[in-house]
């Protein structure tokens, strides 16, 4: 069964309800309403479906330990390893889940204001951000490669950039700071896939 299913059922559910009950409201007052019920509800129905297909990728997130978060935020990796930061922040899309691939491995999925801490081997590696669902094929994902040295805080932001066609999801690499680490505390960190 196609993941889309769900949202057309209930896109078409509410376009019903809505002219359904707007013939019945024009037509009590003793009115004709014509087509107008039907575009109406139409419209609704269409949008309710557009918004839950493009939720379909999302995934239950858990939310961090508090040892976990104070790591993170005091920039602080585990002996030997590096840690990767990717934090999202921005209306556009916040509630659609971003998927965060390190080294062709889901490590997590966020949404907006969030961010997760993953501990990396040291050396090489690439970082892809993509959205799932119908978000993905609406939005360009961002690749990055990178580098890591042992105690090493790797710090990325993910944006979304509007585009007139097709959205461009933006990786931008920042420093580890006292202000930065100030900006995770108020934030909800989102546990990494394990």
């Amino acid at each position: 069964m196609s993941k889309y299913v769900k949202p057309v059922i209930v896109g078409g559910i509410v376009a019903f309800v809505i002219a359904g009950g707007l013939s019945f409201f024009v037509a009590a007052a003793g009115g004709d309403a014509g087509m107008i019920p039907a575009l109406i509800g139409g419209f609704f129905g269409i949008f309710t479906a557009y918004i839950m297909a493009n939720l379909v990728g999302n995934q239950k997130n858990v939310a961090a330990s508090d040892a976990d978060k104070q790591a993170a935020v005091a920039f602080q990796p585990q002996p030997g390893k590096a840690m990767l930061i990717v934090m999202r922040e921005g209306f556009v899309g916040k509630a659609v889940g971003l998927n965060v691939t390190v080294d062709g491995k889901v490590v997590a999925q966020i949404k907006s204001p969030r961010f997760i801490a993953v501990p990396l081997e040291v050396g090489q590696h690439e970082m892809e951000v993509a959205f799932g669902g119908l978000a993905g094929q609406q939005n360009r994902p961002d690749t990055e490669r990178f580098g890591t040295g042992a105690g090493e805080v790797v710090v990325y932001s993910a944006k979304v950039n509007m585009g007139a066609l097709k959205n461009s999801i933006i990786l931008q690499r920042i420093n580890a700071s006292p202000e930065l680490s100030a900006k995770l505390r108020g934030m909800t960190m989102t546990a990494a896939i394990a």
